[in-house]
C-alpha cells in the first residue's frame, strides 16, 4: 500500500537534459492522434479524529473520513480534511498531495484547530466560572472579549484571571540531532499550543469534567516548543468544601516521533528526540482587578501560590471591591521522579514571548535565575523570584529535571482555589506586603487562612472526586 507524498520540492534537471527528455520523448510519441489516458487510482483517506469532510481540488465529495476515493487521477491533487463539532470548534487539515501512478495510495494525517478566541466552553458547576479553548488556555480572560473567563463567585462579574496554561522548558538531548542541546519552551501567551480533538464533557452527579487535547505547534511562534501532547482534564465539584476548587489534571506526553506529526513539523528529525532537565507547571497570570497593584507570594508549606490585591481594595471588583478575592494555584500530585520544586513569579514585562528567551525560560522554571536576567532569585533552593514590589504578576509551581523520551509521559495534577481574606486581619486600603516566603509568621498567611485550608484538604478532596 503506497502512501500519498505531501508535494514539497520540484525537480530541477539541467537545460541540455530536459531537452534530450523533450526530443526522445517526441520521437517515441509522434502520434498525435493518440488520446492521453490518465491513471486513476483509489485513494484511501485516514484522519485523526475521524469524520472529516473531504474536499478534493476544491470540490466538497460529501463523505467523511476513513473513506476510500476511486478514479482519482494520479498527479498533484489538492485535498482538504475539515471536521466540525459543536460548539464553534474546526479541525483541518490541507496540502497538495502527489498521487502516485498505483493501484491504492493512503493519505493518513492529523487534524489541527478548535475554537482559540470568545468561545463558548465553559466549566462551572461549582462557583468557579472558568472560559477555556482549545489552544491550552484556561480561565484566561485575553482570549474573550469583554466577558470574565475566571469568575468568582458565580455569575458576581468579578473576573480574576488574564491567563492560564501548562508551561515546559526542557534541553534537547543527543538524539536530537544539529539540535542537541538546545533549550527549548513553550510561550506564555503567544500560540504554544494548537487543538487537536474536540472536547470531550462529562457529567456525573455533582462533578462537571471537561476534557481537551491540545499538542505543541509552532504555527505563531516559530521559538516555541515542539514535539509534545496534552491531554488535560478540568473537573469541578458543586460540593461543599469543593465549589471553590477547579482541579486541573495534565498528561503530557513526548510525540516526537509520531509521522503524522512531523509531516506537520518537519523541524522535529526522523525518530523525534528526548528532552532531558524538562520542568514544568501551569502558568497562571491572575489579575485582582487592576493588576498593576497585584502581589504575590507562597507557602512552600502546602505546595501553594498565590496572587492578591495588596492593599484589599479595587474598584473593579463590585460588591468584593473592599474584600477581593486570593486567588491560589496549588499542587495536588506533583510528577514522578521530579526532585526539584521551584515556587516563582515573574512581572508581565518579564514574558518571554516573541523573543529568543528560553534559557530565562529555562532558569526560570528551574529555580536558576542568575545575574543578568531581570529578576533575582530567592536564596532558598525551593523559591525562585519573590518580591514586595506591586506588580501586574504571573506564578508558577514547576517540577523537574524530568527526561521525557519519545512515547513517555508525566502526569501531574493542580489546582485553582479562591478565597475571601479573612475578616478582621486586613484593613481595606492598607496595604499587606507579602514579606520572605520562609517567615512563618508574616501578616498575609492569616489574612489567607481560608486560602491555606482550602489548600490543605486538597488531597482528599481530589482522592474524593476524580474521575
Amino acid at each position: 500500500m503506497g502512501r500519498a507524498v505531501v508535494m514539497r520540492r520540484r525537480l530541477r534537471l539541467p537545460a541540455l537534459a530536459v531537452a534530450w527528455l523533450a526530443a526522445t520523448l517526441w520521437g517515441c510519441f509522434d502520434d498525435r492522434s493518440r488520446p492521453t489516458v490518465p491513471v486513476l487510482v483509489d485513494v484511501t483517506v485516514l484522519s485523526d479524529p475521524a469524520g472529516a469532510e473531504i474536499v478534493l481540488d476544491g470540490e466538497a465529495l460529501g463523505t467523511t473520513t476513513p473513506a476510500t476515493l476511486t478514479g482519482v487521477p494520479a498527479g498533484p491533487h489538492r485535498f482538504l480534511l475539515e471536521l466540525s463539532a459543536a460548539p464553534t470548534q474546526v479541525f483541518v487539515w490541507a496540502d497538495t498531495v502527489i498521487v502516485p501512478q498505483e493501484a491504492v495510495d493512503t493519505i493518513d494525517v492529523a487534524l489541527e484547530g478548535g475554537c482559540r478566541f470568545n468561545c463558548p466552553l465553559l466549566v462551572d458547576r461549582g462557583r468557579i466560572r472558568c472560559l477555556f479553548n482549545n489552544f491550552g488556555d484556561t480561565c484566561a480572560s485575553v482570549f474573550f472579549d469583554l466577558v470574565p473567563a475566571l469568575e468568582w463567585p458565580g455569575t458576581s462579574g468579578a473576573d480574576y484571571g488574564a491567563g492560564g496554561r501548562l508551561l515546559v522548558a526542557a534541553i534537547l538531548d543527543d538524539d536530537a540531532g544539529a539540535q542537541a542541546g538546545d533549550t527549548v519552551a513553550t510561550q506564555v501567551y503567544e500560540l504554544a499550543w494548537v487543538g487537536r480533538y474536540p472536547v470531550a464533557s462529562g457529567s456525573s452527579g455533582r462533578r462537571q469534567t471537561e476534557q481537551l487535547t491540545y499538542w505543541a505547534s509552532s504555527l505563531f511562534s516559530g521559538a516555541s516548543l515542539l514535539g509534545l501532547s496534552v491531554s488535560e482534564t478540568l473537573v469541578a465539584v458543586d460540593s461543599a468544601g469543593t465549589e471553590d476548587v477547579l482541579f486541573i489534571q495534565l498528561k503530557v506526553q513526548n510525540i516526537s516521533d509520531d509521522e503524522r506529526y512531523r509531516d506537520l513539523y518537519p523541524s522535529v528529525p526522523a525518530g523525534g528526540y528526548t528532552f532531558r532537565e524538562l520542568y514544568l507547571g501551569v502558568g497562571l497570570d491572575a489579575d485582582v482587578g487592576a493588576a498593576a497593584d497585584d502581589v504575590g507570594t507562597f507557602d512552600p508549606g502546602l505546595d501553594l501560590a498565590f496572587i492578591y490585591d495588596a492593599d484589599f481594595s479595587d474598584v473593579q471588583l463590585g460588591d468584593f471591591a473592599e474584600r477581593p478575592a486570593l486567588v491560589g494555584l496549588a499542587t495536588v500530585e506533583p510528577p514522578a521522579g521530579a526532585t526539584r520544586r521551584t515556587l516563582t513569579l515573574w512581572r508581565v514585562t518579564d514574558d518571554w514571548d516573541g523573543e529568543d528567551r528560553q534559557d530565562f525560560a529555562w532558569r526560570l522554571l528551574a529555580g536558576r535565575l542568575r545575574s543578568g536576567d531581570p529578576i533575582g532569585d530567592h536564596p532558598s533552593p525551593d523559591i525562585g523570584h519573590a518580591s514586595d514590589d506591586l506588580a501586574d504578576y504571573r506564578i508558577t509551581e514547576a517540577y523537574g529535571p524530568l527526561q521525557l523520551a519519545p512515547g513517555d509521559t508525566i502526569e501531574m495534577t493542580v489546582a485553582l482555589v479562591l478565597a475571601e481574606p479573612v475578616a478582621g486581619t486586613f484593613t481595606p486600603g492598607a496595604l499587606v506586603l507579602p514579606g520572605d516566603p520562609t517567615d512563618p509568621d508574616r501578616a498575609i498567611l492569616n489574612v489567607a487562612a481560608d486560602l491555606r485550608a482550602l489548600a490543605a484538604d486538597l488531597p482528599v478532596l481530589w482522592a474524593r472526586y476524580r474521575p
